[in-house]
């Protein structure tokens, strides 16, 4: 691929509350990487909900206000939160991005407990600039999973069975429109038909999935819902081919999603990430699409063993029918 002028730079959105720990070790690998002289970051430091908030959260706005001019940024932008906006619809996260896409046409979002590779801002706003008119691509992944990927010559993979929120990029054309679309799309697209076509491309947990945001669902569109938007939509993720560009450490017990699990927080917090300085994007990203695909689906640590998922299946085909006839 030819060298690539980037023309705009992406802000970087992170929105926060308590973790200190883990939102400086994000901060100052953002602030390491290249380009990070060309980006302008916002924090979006989320009020506490509870006392067992206040001494991280406390920790991290002292932080911000000794290092908001030490840190190697274009610019450091703290929004502070007057209540709890928490998640959601019009939680943190989602009011943080309707915010900075208020000034910008893209956007690299990432929670707070990530660490990136040098060459992690050099991917996204490459990335960026490359597909932004292929409205195939739904954003630019900068996690890359430990599976067994297939890979060549190319250096990013396309696909659309596993959307990873651990730190993204997005347009703001494609981010509105999905966000626009909500509960809305995932009731109108519910079928059994479109079910057993997740359970078969992408999964018994997000067939499932696909069944709550259909009929209850809180309207934050992360890692699940757009994974399955993607493959409705039939639309592709741009991922590193060979190694990944962040490395989550978050499985630790402390965020809101994940509970701890001594193997796949091991797994996370060594798993190793790029330790170069730049990008190349090499290759068409289609290279052994089929397989990967296969890949994601069967090597996936959200997968579900084949009894729970019929069992809770048989569950869902009852309320399906129950629930056509009362809400179509």
């Amino acid at each position: 691929m030819t060298s690539v002028i980037v023309k705009t730079f992406a802000p970087v959105i992170i929105p926060t509350l308590c973790r200190y720990q883990h939102f400086v070790e994000c901060l100052e690998s953002l602030a390491h990487c290249t380009w990070a002289n060309k980006t302008d970051v916002f924090i979006g430091l989320d009020y506490p909900a509870n006392d067992s908030h206040r001494d991280g959260y406390n920790k991290i706005k002292i932080y911000l206000q000794k290092n908001k001019k030490n840190l190697n940024f274009k610019s450091l932008n703290i929004i502070e939160r007057k209540f709890n906006y928490g998640l959601g619809k019009h939680g943190n996260l989602n009011e943080l991005k309707k915010e900075v896409l208020t000034k910008y046409d893209r956007i690299i979002v990432s929670e707070d407990d990530n660490i990136f590779s040098p060459n992690f801002l050099v991917y996204m706003n490459k990335g960026l600039e490359i597909f932004q008119n292929d409205t195939s691509v739904l954003a630019i992944n900068g996690y890359r999973h430990p599976y067994p990927l297939k890979y060549n010559n190319n250096t990013f993979i396309r696909e659309n069975v596993d959307f990873s929120a651990w730190g993204y990029g997005i347009w703001k054309n494609r981010d509105e429109k999905a966000e626009s679309l909500s509960i809305n799309f995932f009731r109108k697209k519910f079928s059994l038909i479109n079910f057993f076509k997740i359970y078969l491309d992408n999964g018994g947990n997000r067939a499932l999935n696909f069944y709550d945001y259909a009929f209850r669902w809180n309207g934050l569109m992360s890692d699940s819902p757009l994974s399955i938007y993607a493959k409705l939509e039939k639309m592709d993720v741009i991922m590193p081919a060979a190694i990944s560009l962040v490395r989550n450490m978050g499985w630790d017990n402390s965020g809101e999603h994940y509970l701890s699990n001594s193997n796949l927080q091991s797994i996370h917090s060594n798993q190793k990430i790029s330790e170069k300085n730049d990008f190349i994007f090499n290759g068409t990203g289609f290279e052994y699409y089929t397989e990967n695909r296969k890949i994601f689906k069967n090597y996936s640590y959200a997968k579900i063993p084949n009894k729970v998922f019929w069992r809770r299946c048989l569950k869902i085909i009852a309320k399906y029918f129950f629930l056509k006839f009362r809400l179509f």
